[in-house]
């Protein structure tokens, strides 16, 4: 009890400067930075009087299934994290190893209501401790509530799907199961050689139970609703954390006869809309000077919705750049029906609305989110540890005109291995 005690009278005296009497009536997330789930953040402990302790806060709801993970990246740092309230009222976890022999800390736990939560970052024994270093912080929701939380207070619905599509809005497809596919996006390989292998994996946001289908030629193909061999695969993704295999993951492995457009489109079966995760590997940037590139399709139903995609090295060998170029040079590449013609791709018409080398950094767009820490692991494939190399465009299209993403390295200098994440919604459409 007594270093609770004079671990809030240090806080409120750094912090706010107000008694421990009145800590009740301040809310210190007012004047702190707030994180997102799926987020990283970086600090250091001192012995400094002022660096006994890092704060952060984020927005959770009532269910949320967290991860509060504490790594020390430098020094001799041993960390503690602790879960408060937004007054530093009510503690609500604490953890200093996460286990045995490991200085880490992490805490998992579900979080009691809707509210701000503040996280904070110390040493073991705080200002009695003699370690200092370094630390990474990564938040992530594991499950539980379906309110995404994090940014600024009030929270963001930009990313939420709560109008009912009409069918004419979406795009649909009639799979080899019988079955008809009302899709959320359609992504089209511009060119691939035959002789390599790709798997396409996505995971459902929130529960949602998304469809995969594979043309490798126009209505040559497969679709995927449930894959067990899935079993295994994980993703740590931005806004939405860890994402684990479930019953519901879909994945298509294919590789090409010959050379070819392959067209992947996700969707459901049910019409019950929800926001996804999707890798794409098998793909290399090979020699340096190499290029490559999709043309996504947005239906009418998701010109509004976020649309994420990032560029993820295998190994640091690699370090990835992207752009997406829009244009009248791109009109036709899809017909209404879906076929897919990259041949008639005019790059002469064509122009660059956004670019990124490094995600989350000054040379992206603006409200892209970094990658967090933890990467890609598919069953039975390839794995992906995230960097600060990796790139990312996060954008609203407002449009249904399709979309070219370019795919490089940086300076064309280097090459190597790299999937694709695309973050994107399949809307809930009215079937009846």
């Amino acid at each position: 009890m007594r270093k609770n005690i004079i671990f809030i009278i240090l806080v409120l005296t750094i912090l706010a400067s107000v008694p421990v009497a009145s800590a009740q009536d301040e809310d210190f997330c007012e004047t702190l930075t707030f994180i997102e789930y799926g987020d990283s953040a970086t600090g250091s402990i001192t012995n400094d009087v002022n660096g006994y302790f890092d704060a952060y806060c984020f927005e959770g709801a009532e269910g949320d299934e967290i991860v509060i993970d504490v790594e020390g990246t430098s020094g001799d740092l041993d960390t503690l994290v602790r879960l408060w309230d937004n007054n530093i009222e009510t503690l609500y976890e604490e953890n200093d190893d996460v286990e045995d022999g490991n200085t880490n800390s992490q805490i998992v736990t579900t979080l009691p209501e809707d509210g701000d939560y503040l996280i904070f970052v110390s040493r073991y024994e705080f200002e009695e401790g003699d370690s200092t270093g370094n630390f990474e912080l990564t938040l992530t929701r594991t499950g539980g509530s379906k309110n995404t939380g994090g940014g600024t207070k009030g929270g963001s619905d930009d990313d939420k799907n709560s109008d009912v599509a009409d069918p004419s809005e979406v795009i649909t497809l009639d799979c080899d199961t019988g079955e008809t596919l009302y899709g959320g996006l359609q992504f089209g390989f511009i060119s691939i050689n035959p002789g390599f292998s790709y798997t396409v994996t996505v995971f459902g946001i929130d529960d949602f139970d998304p469809v995969l289908a594979v043309e490798t030629e126009f209505r040559v193909g497969s679709c995927n609703d449930d894959e067990r061999n899935a079993a295994g695969s994980f993703a740590v993704v931005p806004g939405a954390g860890n994402l684990f295999a479930s019953a519901n993951t879909a994945q298509v492995r294919f590789s090409m006869p010959r050379a070819g457009s392959p067209v992947v489109t996700v969707g459901s079966f049910d019409g019950q809309g929800g926001q996804f995760a999707m890798v794409i590997e098998g793909l290399a940037i090979e020699p340096s000077t190499e290029l490559d590139g999709f043309v996504i399709r947005v239906p009418e139903a998701l010109a509004d919705e976020t649309l994420s995609v990032y560029m993820i090295s295998r190994y640091t060998d690699l370090d990835p750049h992207l752009q997406i170029a829009a244009g009248e040079g791109l009109d036709g590449v899809f017909s209404t029906q879906g076929e897919f013609f990259p041949d008639l791709i005019d790059y002469n018409n064509a122009f660059f609305i956004a670019e990124c080398d490094d995600a989350g950094s000054f040379n992206c767009e603006e409200g892209t989110p970094a990658l967090p820490g933890g990467g890609i692991d598919i069953a039975n494939g390839r794995t992906y540890i995230t960097g600060s190399f990796d790139a990312g465009i996060q954008l609203v299209p407002e449009t249904t005109e399709p979309l070219l993403y370019v795919f490089g390295s940086s300076d064309s200098r280097s090459r190597g291995e790299y999937a694709i994440l695309i973050i994107g919604t399949a809307p809930t459409v009215d079937i009846d």
